[in-house]
């Protein structure tokens, strides 16, 4: 999981566990803001009613008016006027919006007695409340924020390691329980990780099957298959007998190539280093295919530096290079390209390219990288790749811009590799 997920996921759970604070907080504090001025308007409607019931009595006992009350008060909405002579009660009336007209009447006989005052709803102590409610949801919001960015970052740190090790696991590295990394908590990471360790293990297991067929089928076909190229050795020149003893030799080295996958696929192999100099080791294992008629010395260009010494197995790089070289000449089309620049060496021919599912998952045995030919069995360049990962280089696959399939083989720069000045050699078709 990779940039969006270390910044994506992070962000996108601590923004929404900030949103809905926030959105909270923002409620909470509306509301609370609406009912203390609501409980202020009902205090100010009840001291009215208070103040207008005190004024009736006193003025039906002595006529006197007391608390601003006002006889048949012109200014007296209409509708109150009209509640309190159809019923007698005493009433209130609460108008306007920032600042509230707060009125109460009572009658007695025929007169109406009323009481008017102004409340301003948003007073000082209104404003301190609503302070107090900001920096409130001030610092929840940002304790929230903390708490949920310490959170999405946990959960992205565990969803990252196991991202990481199962890339690594993926690349070839020893295979290890997602579980473990992750941690064992019980939760919906937990889970996954142990989904992916089961789905690892089944495909582990049937890795681990093909691999012990290949093995088996290869050493169970060498003694009936070196017996069958004797007995192909001893016909006649008919041309059956030469068809006989070619395809003999195919399956020969097939079965060959078969046991070395084996080997390369048990691990364990190791390479006989010794100090070489990579240009002349590329110009013998050209001249090597040359001399067994693999391919013609025209239709191959070898370039070199004839600069660079480097420890390595010079037997493994040979063996890389001519299944490349081979590869390119049975696949591509001439002239294939072999050039050595330092420690990289690239072989390029000038077919119709590599298909895309090769420049995606990499060599695959049995499945040739071009099938649209039909030669060749599909373990060239999984061998390649194999002798590769065992010098501790690396391969890589590519289409020439300008035509053709590439192939980089970049062997890794130990302490016996050197650069001394030196002129290119080229050998032209």
């Amino acid at each position: 999981m990779s940039a969006g997920l270390r910044t994506g996921l992070r962000l996108r759970i601590a923004a929404s566990i900030v949103a809905i604070v926030l959105l909270a907080v923002v409620g909470l504090a509306i509301a609370v803001h609406l009912l203390v001025t609501l409980d202020r308007v009902d205090e100010a409607r009840s001291a009215a009613q208070a103040r207008i019931s005190a004024a009736v009595d006193i003025y039906e006992r002595t006529g006197l008016l007391s608390f601003d009350a006002k006889v048949d008060d012109p200014s007296l909405p209409r509708e109150l006027r009209a509640a309190v002579r159809r019923d007698g009660s005493r009433a209130t009336l609460v108008r306007g919006g920032s600042t509230r007209d707060v009125w109460a009447a009572g009658r007695t006989g025929d007169t109406v007695l009323s009481t008017h005052t102004r409340l301003r709803v948003v007073d000082a102590s209104v404003r301190a409340v609503d302070r107090a409610l900001v920096l409130a949801g001030v610092v929840t919001l940002v304790v929230a924020t903390l708490v949920g960015f310490a959170s999405a970052n946990r959960l992205a740190r565990r969803l990252q390691m196991a991202a990481r090790t199962a890339r690594e696991v993926a690349g070839g590295a020893d295979p290890r329980s997602l579980r473990a990394v992750v941690g064992s908590r019980r939760d919906e990471v937990g889970d996954l990780a142990e989904a992916v360790d089961v789905m690892t293990e089944r495909l582990n297991e049937r890795l681990v099957i093909e691999q012990r067929f290949t093995a088996d089928v290869a050493h169970d076909l060498r003694t009936p298959v070196t017996g069958l190229v004797t007995a192909a050795a001893l016909l006649d020149d008919s041309r059956p007998a030469e068809l006989v003893r070619d395809r003999a030799a195919v399956l020969a080295q097939l079965v060959e190539d078969l046991l070395e996958v084996a080997r390369l696929d048990r691990g364990g192999e190791t390479p006989a280093e010794e100090p070489v100099d990579l240009g002349e080791c590329v110009r013998h294992a050209v001249a090597v295919g040359i001399a067994s008629g693999e391919y013609g010395e025209d239709t191959v260009v070898v370039r070199t530096d004839d600069t660079t010494r480097v420890l390595t197995d010079p037997r493994r790089v040979e063996r890389v290079l001519s299944n490349l070289v081979r590869n390119a000449h049975l696949h591509g089309a001439p002239p294939v390209e072999v050039t050595q620049e330092g420690t990289r060496i690239t072989v390029r021919d000038h077919g119709a390219g590599f298909d895309a599912g090769l420049l995606t998952r990499g060599p695959e045995r049995f499945r040739q990288a071009r099938p649209h030919r039909t030669e060749g069995n599909g373990l060239g360049l999984v061998i390649a790749a194999g002798q590769v990962a065992v010098l501790g280089g690396s391969l890589s696959f590519a289409n020439d811009p300008s035509g053709g399939a590439l192939v980089s083989v970049t062997l890794a720069p130990g302490p016996g590799t050197t650069s001394q000045p030196g002129h290119d050699a080229v050998t032209e078709p």
